[in-house]
């Protein structure tokens, strides 16, 4: 009875403590607090899971994950390509067998143990557990991304996503991307491949700084075979792939270091080397030696074709460069080049001459004046490609024939102004234009011809193209409209490095103006390759066909890649062929700037080029059988004392390779009409004109008899040719 009394004595205080008034309004406080918190945290997770679903949803419609899924049974790249060239009975014979690459191929069985557990330790230590997506490491590095848990960041994609991304070359950095490639990864794990086979070609294409796979860093970085390296070394190639470039044994040895003791700190604490073997690692010294080899010197041809095929694989099926330099050099592909061989050595033999065919060096020069040269066929079929002067001395090196951008000067004139005007009826061959500058949107009077101060009057046509005046392609270009001049070369010659709009030196540049696209003064100037194509259709008949190295590339039988003649109409037959004519007169013509460089018993077209601060000279022409574009110049951009080097090198190119060949003119082309002109007035030449010359025109545009100098509008019979001879009327 006492200790009852006690014990509700002991709980009077209490109780009377919460019957209180603050006490009962601050629970009541507290309760309301808490009801609203849990509301919020129920509103939140049902939220959460609508946002969930309706994300779930999206994903599953808007994502499949085989979609560009890569196939991993045809990358086992362990089989050397072949260089194929057709021989004199037109049979494909092999030429070269493509070695030295930057990868060596190894299956996993030729991969030890420890190289695979060392890759796996530092990136995916999870791989063999779990099913393309390591769900608990991609939380970790966004809540790390978000609240920077750790100072080390790091990715979240496993080795199965990183292969997708290596093979896919899928660089997009928005959200779907990710989600597209943990599809991808899910599906590559359940059911598609197994372990092994994504394990093998993770490291077969990982990237390694100057070598892509563990094969090839093996013989990079020390000298061995994969089967030959240690734990050490094995740690040393897992570590380089995170940074290629800092991790650079050859830059930052003490860099490798530091990453090499990590990996091996990984393989321990994962239990794939004893304490024993991670101490013995940790101390082993490093020694970095190549053995890699490479294949002598391959000519710019094959250089060409290198990065022909490498593109048009990552063009056409979407593969990185990795992935499609990998498949070139070891994926077993059989290349049916466009090569004549003998072609190519005649012209590389002109542009190895040093002594015979370039200028001596300059005690005043920091570097020799260089040139590069393309020539093609009316097909488009790459005949020889040379990229610069000398013996070549290395591998995929800079070719200025086909890589280097440079200024066309006055060769620009004939595809940029004359042709078009000629194909529009603007202008004929014979139509007498006068020498005079025009006035610009700013009233300033332009341009200045090449000899300043001296002018010439009237003239025809063709003597004006002859003479490379400027005046007279300014003349054109009002007529014609710098719009119109750059569509006809980018729509109709395919010039690709003519700009609507670029921002250089803080400065906004366009190519649609008067200088660029009449005097060749672009924004970065053309290549010798796409001259060579643009001038085809002078030679032709008005088509434009694409050039190519290759004509096909097939693997186990099927066909890869593939090049043909598509036989674009860029201009028509008469406007071409009349062209022709024109810039025939400018290698025969009395005051042609290509005088000296016809091409034997074959009739010949070409214009000269040369910029106005003498720092590049240009060369492009034909004949019946091929067409090239040769640049001459300093890679420094230094003004060049000889402009001619252009011109010879060109003309000793192709003597070189018409050497044999049957004589031959130009097919006529179209309906074009031969008739004689009156030299003075542009008109069709009657028995009293003093001069006369020979034209072709376009139907329709042939002008009426001249009236000027008698003769009653009959047809002339003779008369003083523009040559001074004199000769009976066509």
């Amino acid at each position: 009875m006492n200790n009852a009394r006690k014990k509700k004595s002991n709980n009077q205080p209490a109780e009377k403590f919460f019957k209180k008034k603050s006490v009962r309004i601050t629970l009541s406080v507290i309760k309301g607090i808490m009801k609203c918190f849990l509301t919020i945290i129920l509103i939140g997770m049902i939220t959460a899971s609508i946002v969930g679903s309706v994300m779930v949803v999206y994903v599953v419609t808007n994502f499949d994950g085989s979609e560009g899924l890569p196939n991993l049974r045809n990358i086992s790249l362990n089989e050397s390509s072949v260089i194929l060239v057709k021989n004199a009975s037109g049979d494909f014979v092999e030429e070269q067998r493509v070695q030295g690459a930057n990868s060596i191929w190894k299956g996993l069985d030729e991969i030890p143990l420890i190289m695979r557990n060392a890759v796996i330790s530092i990136e995916d230590e999870r791989f063999d557990e779990h099913y393309g997506v390591d769900w608990k490491r991609t939380i970790s590095a966004v809540a790390n991304l978000v609240f920077h848990f750790n100072s080390k960041e790091y990715g979240g994609s496993t080795i199965t996503q990183q292969l997708i991304k290596n093979l896919t070359k899928d660089d997009d950095v928005r959200i779907t991307r990710k989600v597209r490639e943990i599809f991808r990864a899910i599906k590559m794990e359940r059911g598609e491949y197994t372990k092994d086979q994504i394990i093998e070609a993770y490291l077969n294409i990982l990237p390694l700084g100057s070598v892509t796979g563990v094969g090839a860093a093996a013989n990079y970085y020390f000298a061995k075979d994969v089967d030959e390296l240690t734990i050490a070394e094995c740690a040393v190639i897992a570590g380089i792939t995170q940074n290629p470039s800092r991790f650079n044994p050859y830059l930052h040895p003490d860099n490798i270091k530091l990453r090499q003791r990590d990996v091996l700190y990984k393989m321990h604490q994962l239990g794939y080397i004893t304490a024993d073997e991670y101490v013995q690692a940790y101390n082993q010294e490093l020694i970095f030696k190549s053995s890699f080899k490479r294949i002598d010197f391959q000519d710019y041809y094959n250089d060409l074709i290198t990065e022909d095929v490498i593109n048009g694989l990552m063009e056409k099926y979407g593969y990185s460069k990795e992935y499609a330099t990998q498949m070139y050099f070891t994926g077993g592909l059989q290349i049916y080049s466009a090569k004549t061989p003998a072609s190519q050595q005649k012209v590389e033999a002109i542009f190895e001459n040093d002594k015979k065919n370039f200028p001596p060096h300059n005690k005043r020069d920091k570097e020799d004046p260089q040139a590069g040269i393309a020539i093609i066929d009316y097909t488009g079929r790459l005949v020889a490609t040379v990229g610069g002067r000398g013996e070549k001395t290395a591998n995929r090196i800079f070719n200025r024939s086909t890589d280097s951008t440079r200024q066309p000067g006055s060769a620009m004139k004939p595809i940029g102004v004359y042709a078009p005007a000629i194909k529009d009826g603007l202008v004929t061959y014979s139509t007498i234009v006068q020498d005079k500058k025009i006035t610009l949107r700013n009233g300033a009077k332009w341009p200045n011809n090449y000899v300043r101060n001296h002018n010439y009057g009237k003239m025809p046509l063709e003597e004006a193209l002859q003479r490379s005046l400027n005046t007279i392609p300014a003349q054109l270009m009002e007529m014609i409209t710098p719009q119109r001049s750059f569509d006809f070369l980018t729509n109709n010659l395919h010039l690709t490095t003519l700009v609507k709009s670029a921002r250089v030196n803080n400065q906004i540049k366009t190519d649609i103006e008067f200088a660029p696209l009449t005097l060749g003064g672009l924004t970065y100037g053309v290549k010798c390759i796409e001259m060579s194509a643009a001038y085809q259709v002078f030679g032709n008949g008005g088509i434009y066909n694409k050039p190519y190295s290759f004509y096909r590339v097939e693997r186990n039988g099927e066909v890869l890649l593939q090049n043909e003649p598509l036989n674009e109409r860029a201009l028509s037959e008469d406007a071409a062929y009349v062209m022709n004519r024109l810039l025939q007169r400018v290698i025969v013509g009395p005051y042609g700037t290509g005088r000296g460089a016809k091409i034997g018993k074959f009739e010949t077209f070409g214009k000269t080029g040369t910029t106005n601060d003498d720092k590049d000279a240009y060369f492009v022409g034909g004949t019946p059988y091929y067409v090239g574009a040769c640049w001459y110049g300093y890679d420094n951009n230094q003004t060049l004392r000889i402009t001619s080097y252009a011109k010879s090198l060109w003309k000793k190119s192709m003597d070189s390779l018409h050497s044999g060949l049957k004589g031959k003119a130009f097919d006529k082309k179209g309906k074009t009409i031969e008739a004689r002109y009156c030299y003075s007035t542009g008109k069709l030449a009657t028995a009293g004109c003093p001069k006369t010359a020979d034209a072709v025109y376009i139907p329709g545009t042939v002008p009426d008899y001249c009236s000027s100098h008698g003769g009653g509008g009959a047809p002339s019979t003779s008369g003083t040719t523009a040559t001074g001879t004199t000769t009976a009327a066509a």
